[in-house]
């Protein structure tokens, strides 16, 4: 399964492209809908990773970011940075290393309000945050609990706030992807707005 690191920001892309340019040394930035933006830094460059930028990013901006990472299909982290400062933090499965399980940490979904684009699903939301799929083909097959893919948990918790199934397939993209068969995805934009960043090149 794929990984990635991405961050919503809600605001339009033209307001935060002058603070992106400024702080992301490559990747590319790209219109999300009304009122917000997703960056797609180059997490290969040193740091220019989401979580390394969310500080300053946030810190220049009038508004928070989500930042996240989706690693391999099985781990979800989000962090909600504020004026520079981390105000919130989301790890679907803190204890991966240790081979425990004692659930989500910061399940709490009035944490990610900020971040909504439409009516917001609360039931949706909260249960994704706890990682209890209300789809029963996110469900394991064999009946272990919570979601097969962290995919579909960031897919659901983006979609209980509102943002439409295309912002979500672009929010799972990620910078390396984008490189990798850049004919693809600058076709999958459709003409949506598109910054290249950096020393990143174009998409084409």
């Amino acid at each position: 399964m794929s990984t990635y690191g991405t961050m919503l920001i809600p605001l339009p892309l033209e307001e935060a492209a002058p603070v992106l340019r400024e702080v992301c040394a490559s990747g590319y930035a790209i219109s999300a809908g009304p009122g917000f933006c997703l960056l797609h830094p180059d997490r290969f460059t040193d740091d220019n990773g989401v979580f390394e930028l969310a500080g300053p990013v946030s810190a220049r901006l009038p508004v928070p970011v989500l930042a996240t990472f989706q690693y391999d299909g099985n781990w979800l982290k989000l962090e909600v940075w504020r004026d520079g400062v981390r105000a919130h933090r989301y790890e679907s499965d803190p204890d991966r290393d240790d081979q425990t399980d004692s659930g989500p940490e910061g399940a709490e979904p009035a944490a990610f309000l900020d971040f909504a684009a439409g009516p917001v699903d609360h039931h949706r939301l909260a249960s994704a945050l706890a990682d209890i799929p209300t789809d029963p083909r996110d469900m394991d097959v064999d009946g272990d609990p919570g979601y097969v893919w962290a995919q579909a948990l960031h897919w659901d918790v983006l979609g209980a706030l509102g943002h439409p199934d295309q912002v979500i397939r672009r929010a799972q993209w990620d910078h390396c992807h984008m490189r990798r068969d850049p004919q693809l995805y600058g076709k999958a934009l459709d003409g949506t707005a598109l910054v290249v960043l950096g020393v990143s090149e174009p998409l084409s």
